[in-house]
């Protein structure tokens, strides 16, 4: 009997995940079995396949429309097996622009600030950089700066996104340029990124900002945008002034239909030193924060999905959430966990081509002079398989714990995973090093506030 792979389907491979099976639309991936890309490769509707050897594999597959009888219908070229010579990066965060008319007070990107990132590359480099991505088997990408907006190219790198079958799943804004123009012509381009802004407080959120208005901008386009459906996610930056306000903006934010509500204490950047230094809320000031506002957040019932930065996620409505810093669960694997997962699963690519762990530690590397790899200056292929930039997103729990014997000797040495790597540069200076905000989690009870917060109010998370 001879079998031909579904329309959908395309066979695909990278350095570390060998054989792979790609679905479209939405380039969805799934990792196959040695048995399952033996029978899968011989689908191309002019092979014989051996229906005893492959028997349960041809039974899943055309259950699930993979795979059918061959009607003498040829295979696609493009669904033959292609193999990326990279590491599988399914995601990736492109800052198009470092231009930002915002003049926030923690931001290297603020139009005022000298040091500033603004370079902005044209939209001919970016569609070049999109369809080299395209080539190393990117399927997903989110559209960040400064602010991507003021790029004249917006639209055209979207449509370029749609014409490679590409997902657009993520448009980072502070939605002050946002009109229901623009979100009425990305939807007609088969577009509906989440959108992420940042909201930061009612009646402080300008003091961060410094642009006059943008507090009402923002909340009206939010309003704008959950009406044509999109989803949105806020980030929520905190600091001494603004902690009284939090409560009452999560209220505000819930009424208008906010989907995810992410929150964090400003870190010491070097330009937040310089601009409001003294409004920095230490860790165990914020620790305490939190663990009041997770009360008052089940005990109010709030219908969003809820991530505190680094320590707590739990989705809307579900009794399920993470408390994450604790990887105890994942102990015997700690050499195979990335200790900076989110780098691992989508790399940011600044606005001068650098490639970064993420937008966090951009001002960092770019004052001290790190060259991890640039998409501008090198090969792509390369950059995605090999050198400085993958030492670093691959480098593991493991390995972090080797290099820090101090930490071997730490009670909580099961359950630590490091923390963020830009928090660890930020209060300690140290990419390399522990993220100090971690240590007070563990050592000072504040792990076991959490279980106790979770415990009182009937959640499940991982013991």
């Amino acid at each position: 009997m001879r079998y031909i792979l579904d329309k959908s389907c395309r066979l695909r491979g990278w350095t570390d995940h060998l054989a792979c099976l790609e679905r479209t639309p939405g380039r969805r991936v799934i990792d196959l079995s040695v048995r399952e890309y033996g029978l899968l490769s011989k689908c191309d509707g002019l092979t014989d396949v051996d229906e005893i050897k492959y028997a349960e594999a041809i039974k899943v597959f055309t259950s699930l429309g993979m795979i059918r009888e061959a009607d003498g219908t040829e295979l696609d070229p493009a669904q033959k097996y292609l193999f990326y010579e990279n590491r599988r990066f399914r995601n990736i965060d492109i800052c198009i622009t470092g231009c930002c008319d915002f003049r926030c007070r923690h931001c290297f990107n603020a139009e005022e600030n000298d040091r500033s990132r603004g370079t902005q590359p044209t939209t001919k480099k970016l569609i070049d950089l999109i369809a080299r991505l395209d080539a190393c088997g990117v399927a997903n990408v989110t559209f960040s700066g400064g602010e991507p907006l003021l790029h004249k190219g917006f639209i055209r790198l979207a449509e370029e996104l749609n014409r490679r079958d590409m997902r657009f799943v993520r448009l980072v804004t502070n939605l002050y340029h946002m009109t229901p123009t623009l979100a009425d012509t990305l939807i007609g381009l088969g577009h509906r990124p989440l959108m992420s802004t940042s909201f930061d407080g009612l009646g402080t959120h300008e003091w961060l900002r410094k642009v006059e208005g943008s507090e009402k901008r923002t909340l009206d386009n939010i309003a704008m945008l959950k009406a044509k459906g999109f989803r949105v996610r806020t980030h929520c930056c905190v600091w001494k002034d603004s902690m009284p306000v939090i409560r009452d903006t999560v209220l505000k934010l819930q009424e208008l239909g906010v989907d995810e509500f992410r929150i964090m204490n400003v870190e010491p950047s070097l330009r937040w030193r310089a601009n409001a230094g003294g409004q920095t809320i230490g860790i165990t000031e914020w620790l305490d924060f939190v663990c009041d506002l997770l009360d008052w957040w089940y005990d109010r019932g709030i219908n969003m999905e809820l991530d505190v930065w680094s320590f707590w996620r739990g989705a809307a409505g579900s009794r399920y959430i993470n408390i994450i810093p604790d990887g105890h669960c994942s102990y015997e694997r700690e050499d195979k966990i990335p200790v900076c997962a989110d780098a691992y699963r989508t790399p940011y690519i600044d606005s001068d081509g650098r490639i970064v762990l993420c937008n966090a530690v951009t001002g960092y590397t770019k004052a001290e002079g790190c060259d991890w790899g640039n998409v501008f200056r090198d090969d792509l292929h390369t950059v995605l398989r090999e050198g400085p930039f993958i030492d670093l997103c691959t480098r593991t729990v493991g390995q972090m714990k080797k290099q820090n014997p101090m930490c071997m000797q730490c009670e909580w040495v099961r359950h630590c995973r490091f923390g963020c790597r830009a928090e660890a540069l930020a209060w300690g200076g140290d990419l390399n090093a522990p993220d100090k905000r971690m240590c007070v989690f563990f050592k000072q009870g504040y792990y076991q506030r959490f279980m106790e917060i979770a415990d009182r109010h009937g959640l499940v998370y991982e013991r």
